[in-house]
């Protein structure tokens, strides 16, 4: 893997779980607005999207 594409992966990863734990904890704690998590949950869809685009380049998807 190109180490760009390495860098590039690894920061949309971690974004994603940030989000996911963000979520998580929110959920457990404290009631979320329907539009800040529908805003959390579309910048996960475009972090996963950014990742499919970067190992579909590398060739590890199809």
């Amino acid at each position: 893997m190109k180490e760009t594409n390495l860098k590039l992966a690894q920061k949309d990863i971690d974004e994603a779980l940030s989000v996911i734990e963000s979520m998580e904890e929110s959920l457990t704690t404290q009631s979320l607005s329907k539009d800040t998590l529908k805003e959390k949950f579309v910048f996960l869809a475009e972090k996963v999207q950014q990742l499919e685009s970067i190992l579909k380049e590398e060739g590890i998807l199809e």
